[in-house]
Formats: structure tokens, sequence, C-alpha cells
């Protein structure tokens, strides 16, 4: 019985190390990625993207950070603010929403007593 418990723990060790190492890959290629589009504008002639594909890829950014850990939302959103503002030229992508969330669930967690 002790055999299998061990087998069982060490399962969940392995699929919660492969789990870090997913949300640090996605944490990567959140803050590769989130200076570019902000710094992105929609050409000359022709949008790059339509306003249904903005929309599409914000949702996507942000059910990306919503799975992340607090401390690399944190890392992201604070990324994003920075080139957001920074970019006066570029209203997007508007994470706004998940910032907000963020920002609200941060302040729960330091009015615990």
């Amino acid at each position: 019985m002790q055999v299998k418990n061990m087998i069982i723990e060490e399962e969940s060790e392995e699929g919660n190390t492969n789990n870090n190492k997913e949300k640090a890959k996605q944490t990567k290629m959140i803050t590769s990625w989130l200076p570019l589009l902000c710094r992105a504008s929609n050409g000359n002639d022709v949008p790059v993207l339509s306003i249904c594909e903005r929309a599409e890829l914000e949702k996507v950014l942000e059910d990306a950070i919503e799975m992340l850990e607090g401390e690399e939302q944190e890392r992201v959103l604070s990324l994003w603010l920075h080139h957001f503002t920074y970019c006066p030229f570029s209203n997007w992508p508007d994470l706004r929403p998940s910032y907000a969330r963020w920002c609200t669930t941060s302040r729960k967690l330091f009015s615990l007593p």
C-alpha cells in the first residue's frame, strides 16, 4: 500500500512540475509578444486586424492571463501597462478588464486578517 501511495505522490509531483513548466512557457510567450502588440498599429490603407479579430485576440490573451498564478499575472500585466501607456498611437490590446480583476484579487489578499 505504501508503494502505491508513493507512486501516486510521484505522479502528482510530476503533474505539478509539468503544469509549472507550461505556465512558465505561457508567461514567457505572453511577455515576449505584449510589447510588440502594444506597439502595433493598423497600417496605412487597410487595418491589419478587423474589430472582431482584435476582440478575439484580446479574449485569448485575457484567458491566458487568467490561467496564470498571481505573481505571473502581476509580471504580465505590469509589462502590458508599461507598454500600453508608453505607446500613445496604439490602443490595444486593451487588457484593462484583466488588470482590474487582478487588482481586485490582490487587494482582497492584502486585506485578509
